[in-house]
């Protein structure tokens, strides 16, 4: 059954939408409870609920006198995911930068586990990797491999504070079948093999082949999305959002 959304969670939500498009600018305050309370339609009670869930975002601070925008760089990762939706598709630099820190981290992740990783926590990547090796092309899509390695890794590595990371950045990312039509479809030999020298890498405990490996596996898989996401958007005809107008605007 589909959540239904509190009157103060609708107003939270297009006011977040209205700070993140540039329509107030960092520092600036947002109009009193009274005026918003007559935009919505409802009761200042509701708009104070509402102010106080955009404050537990990061995006507005209260005040005496009433509640400013704060600059996005002050924000916190809650603030991605509602960055990475406001329009059907999302900003392609963010994206991208999205997935440059996920590189770091997966390759990070990936040369801790080999090298200080106990060797149980290594016997599940590897059957995690002899089952990627095992699949068949048209399958590998609905694996998810570098999602899949990504996360073993993590928990082999036994870093609780990367784990919990990478964890808050993929609550943050939107679902890849509504903007890309699906999981990346990378190139199933190129991945094959990638992955069987990461395996080797593994097998030898190697730490550093083996975040390199992780790190040109999340190449191809960024290579995949920008391809997927190109094809996706062809046929709209939307201009789309730059998370850049908000930034320009906190520096300001």
């Amino acid at each position: 059954m589909p959540h239904t959304l509190s009157r103060a969670d609708e107003i939270t939500r297009a006011l977040r939408d209205d700070i993140l498009r540039g329509q107030y600018r960092a520092g600036e305050r947002v109009p009193s409870e009274r005026d918003l309370a007559a935009r919505f339609a409802t009761s200042r009670g509701t708009v104070r609920e509402a102010l106080k869930k955009l404050e537990q975002l990061g995006i507005a601070s209260i005040q005496p006198g009433g509640a400013r925008v704060v600059p996005v760089q002050e924000c916190t990762l809650d603030v991605l995911g509602p960055l990475l939706e406001l329009n059907e598709f999302p900003d392609a630099e963010l994206m991208g930068q999205v997935l440059d820190i996920g590189t770091l981290l997966i390759g990070y992740a990936a040369e801790s586990a080999v090298e200080r990783g106990d060797p149980a926590a290594l016997a599940r990547v590897e059957a995690v990797i002899d089952e990627i090796l095992a699949a068949e092309p048209e399958d590998l899509a609905q694996i998810r491999v570098p999602r899949r390695l990504g996360r073993a890794f993590a928990h082999a590595s036994g870093n609780l504070v990367l784990l919990l990371i990478i964890n808050g950045l993929r609550t943050q990312l939107p679902d890849p079948r509504r903007v890309l039509g699906g999981p990346p479809r990378l190139d199933p030999k190129a991945l094959k093999r990638v992955v069987a020298d990461l395996k080797t890498a593994v097998t030898r405990r190697e730490g550093a082949a083996a975040g390199s490996f992780m790190r040109e596996l999340m190449a191809l898989m960024r290579a995949a999305a920008r391809e997927a996401l190109r094809s996706h958007r062809s046929s709209a005809n939307e201009t789309p959002f730059s998370h850049r107008v908000y930034a320009k605007e906190a520096n300001s």
